[in-house]
């Protein structure tokens, strides 16, 4: 009988058994490591539970928001002293739980304390994710916080941004499959909703984007010349009176 494979057989049941040491002797000490890791940040040696539980927080705290109250509150007191800062947070919270829930239900009716611009935006949005047969979700939404972020004055209108803390059950499935996010994970996320006042109309281009879709107020015609002082439908007089309103204008996710 040959040698030769017994010879074959052996040299490679030997660096198989060599491998396989090497293996374990390799995964002790990555082991041995991890657990040195763990116990120096965690206390303890289960880095793998540790890291699980570590997801679970991230997940459970609120992303951080920039409060500007200390300095845009004094200066929007001077401007307009009747404007209440507590009462339009709610209203801004408000606004963006219409505005998620109207992008899952897919029905922009539920969507009404926004200016013509932010109802434009919002129907694209939802349009263009019917041509791609695409669904979004938002489930459990709770906000955490809100606070007012910055106050300015431009082009001839006046900008309150709120920025919002909050949470949720984000998916988008497309044809029955989960494409983004999780149907069982929590999500935290920022979004700023910025409320628009017309300051100055001769200063404004586009009254959409100043923040207001301007209407007569004795037969409801849209007026769509900012110089006009009187209803191109019904003659009646038009007032200042009728542009200087807060409505919501855009909102954004920040991450």
């Amino acid at each position: 009988m040959s040698l030769i494979p017994v010879i074959f057989s052996t040299a490679f049941l030997i660096l198989f058994l060599t491998a396989v040491v090497a293996g374990l002797v390799i995964w002790f000490k990555i082991k041995k490591k991890a657990q040195e890791v763990s116990r120096s940040v965690f206390g303890n040696d289960d880095l793998i539970s540790n890291l699980k539980k570590t997801e679970q927080e991230y997940m459970q705290t609120p992303k951080s928001i920039s409060d500007g109250h200390s300095i845009y509150t004094p200066k929007l007191a001077k401007d307009f002293p009747e404007f209440n800062v507590d009462e339009m947070k709610g209203r801004a919270e408000n606004c963006l739980k219409e505005y998620l829930r109207a992008i899952d239900e897919r029905n922009i009716s539920l969507f009404s304390d926004g200016n013509e611009e932010l109802k434009e935006a919002l129907y694209l949005r939802l349009n263009d994710l019917n041509l791609r047969e695409i669904k979004e979700h938002f489930e459990g939404i709770k906000v955490h916080n809100t606070v007012l972020n910055t106050y300015n004055r431009y082009g001839g209108r006046c900008v309150v941004r709120f920025q919002c803390a909050l949470q949720y059950k984000f998916w988008a499935e497309q044809e029955g499959k989960v494409i983004r996010g999780s149907k069982d994970s929590i999500t935290q996320s920022r979004y700023n909703i910025d409320c628009c006042y017309i300051q100055d109309a001769d200063k404004v281009d586009d009254i959409r984007a100043a923040g207001h879709a301007l209407n007569c107020p004795n037969c409801g015609g849209a007026i769509t010349t900012l110089g006009n002082k009187t209803c191109p439908y019904c003659g009646a007089s038009i007032t200042e009176f009728n542009i200087k309103v807060w409505q919501f204008c855009a909102i954004k996710e920040i991450g």
